[in-house]
């Protein structure tokens, strides 16, 4: 089993053996440091000794623990069968310990100083042994051993520091973990929490931020699969009507003429889809770029959507009467085709028995119905999503709209408002 690397056990572990090696060097330093000063302390004190006094040739003087003599030989014999007078260098000290100080008390210590007094050379030697201490001292450890002793417990706090620091850094870690988790539609909408550190709330901004703008995407697209199924599906139905009905003129040798005339309708329920597609794509990536513009007859526009949408008047009794006029106007003919198409086809589809009247004057079209039978249902397919798509493109072009509900139907109402003349 594979054991994943965890960043919080990675900086534990690095933290704890960057601070045991530290602590060790540090102790043995200290050790040496202790060692040296001893060995400084005893080179003082047995220079201050050897000034006290004078010392003649025939004796040495003996001062506490201290013996000065002018000659090697005059010096204590376990002094001279442990040390070396060759090894002797003016105003260093020598010595010689027996044990191992380390880790125990010494069992001796012999130390031995070479000095000039007004050009005469001096000894000055001391030495100490267990056996020979006037107090018993009990076998304590050594200090080496309290340094170590001291050490260890040091890295143990050393170790528990770093361990209250990481739970104090990863329990906010672990709560930006379960909340991001926890992310859906619902808590992007939110304001994130607070994670007591800034870094961790600019991260879950970050993350939000990311999060709404992904979900924004999904959204846009689903919506414009949710549009494109719903206007083409009119194109769609016109071109296999059509194209089924071409084919059997073709089978019945109708006239070269009424076929075109089918070919026509294929082939504006062709461009339709194009123009449908390139919209709702338009729409979708809200795009800043204006869709191009051209003189188009509002009238013809309406009488053939109306003729196009006519299938959902199949097997209902329904009434529609329309009234247009042939006036000319500039505006993007591919957006006046979507808002036209689901308004008359939104009358159509909720009129189940009664009647439909389109009027339009120039740049002004309404479209109303009066449903007498059955419920006038506002479906995803139809006052749902077809009438927001419309909502939407004529807020963008600021295009004057109304849509009231009435007994039975809906009285709707668009000026396109512009500022062409008429034809």
């Amino acid at each position: 089993m594979k054991i994943k690397p965890s960043l919080k056990l990675y900086f534990l572990a690095m933290t704890i053996m960057a601070g045991i090696a530290t602590i060790s060097i540090m102790s043995v330093v200290s050790f040496k440091y202790f060692l040296d000063g001893i060995d400084f302390y005893m080179l003082n004190t047995m220079r201050s000794q050897a000034y006290k006094q004078p010392v003649n040739d025939a004796e040495p003087v003996m001062i506490n623990d201290f013996v000065i003599a002018n000659r090697w030989q005059d010096l204590p014999d376990p002094i001279k069968n442990h040390l070396n007078q060759t090894d002797l260098v003016e105003g260093e000290l020598l010595k010689h310990i027996v044990g191992n100080p380390p880790f125990s008390r010494p069992e001796a210590g012999y130390f031995a100083l070479k000095l000039n007094y007004d050009g005469q050379t001096r000894y000055v030697s001391s030495m100490f042994s267990k056996a020979e201490e006037r107090i018993p001292i009990e076998n304590n450890p050594s200090q080496f051993l309290y340094l170590i002793f001291i050490a260890l417990v040091v890295m143990l706090l050393f170790s528990l520091v770093p361990y209250f620091i990481l739970r104090k850094v990863t329990t906010p870690v672990e709560k930006l973990m379960s909340w991001t988790k926890k992310l859906n539609r619902k808590e992007l909408v939110q304001t994130t929490p607070d994670f007591h550190y800034s870094e961790f709330n600019k991260l879950a901004a970050i993350v939000q931020s990311s999060l709404v703008s992904v979900q924004e995407s999904l959204d846009r697209e689903q919506q414009f699969l949710g549009y494109a199924s719903h206007e083409l599906r009119t194109p769609i139905a016109v071109t296999r009507t059509n194209t089924e009905l071409l084919r059997k003129m073709i089978s019945k040798n109708i006239s070269p003429e009424k076929q075109l005339q089918v070919l026509d309708r294929i082939e504006r329920a062709s461009v339709t889809m194009t123009d449908l597609t390139e919209t709702l794509l338009w729409l979708n990536r809200q795009s800043d770029k204006s869709i191009p513009s051209k003189s188009i007859e509002i009238g013809l526009l309406t009488n053939q959507l109306l003729e196009e949408l006519a299938y959902l008047l199949t097997g209902k009794d329904v009434e529609v009467s329309i009234i247009t006029d042939q006036s000319s106007h500039i505006l993007p003919q591919a957006l006046c085709r979507i808002v036209i198409t689901n308004l008359i086809r939104n009358a159509l589809q909720h009129t189940a028995e009664g009647s439909v009247t389109i009027k339009q004057n120039k740049t002004n079209l309404i479209i109303s119905n009066k449903n007498v039978k059955g419920e006038n249902n506002q479906d995803e397919l139809g006052f749902g999503l077809g009438l927001e798509l419309t909502k939407r493109l004529v807020q963008h072009y600021g295009w004057k709209y109304k849509n009231i509900a009435t007994d039975n139907g809906h009285y709707v109402e668009i000026d396109f408002n512009i500022d062409s003349e008429s034809s």
